[in-house]
């Protein structure tokens, strides 16, 4: 999870400079958000499963749904980064990541409290 946390940081930092920038966004950005994306789909299978297996949080419906978000908003972003390729673009696919990290911050508090 800090893994995925740091790439977000690091990608919604560069996302932030372009959009100020008003520049396109790169592949290698594109890569990175792709890369955050899929990080995002395993972690989020891996922890299906040992919230099926396991012990659960105090706030399975929260964990849940903070869990499905994960792995929608960065496709999501991206989505519309691809849309609008300039300045908003890479504005949203800043707000996007920052988002990520947010939420798997969150979903590890409710599993460490709860679970």
């Amino acid at each position: 999870a800090n893994g995925i946390i740091a790439a977000t940081l690091v990608v919604a930092a560069v996302a932030a400079v372009l959009s100020l920038l008003r520049r396109p966004t790169p592949r290698v950005v594109a890569g990175a958000v792709l890369g955050i994306g899929a990080a995002a789909v395993v972690q989020a299978v891996i922890a299906l499963v040992q919230f099926i297996a396991g012990p659960r949080p105090d706030e399975p419906g929260t964990f849940l749904g903070y869990l499905l978000s994960s792995v929608l908003i960065v496709p999501a972003a991206w989505l519309w980064a691809r849309v609008e390729p300039g300045r908003w673009g890479n504005g949203v696919l800043c707000i996007g990541c920052l988002t990520l990290s947010v939420m798997i911050v969150r979903m590890d508090q409710l599993w460490v409290f709860g679970g």
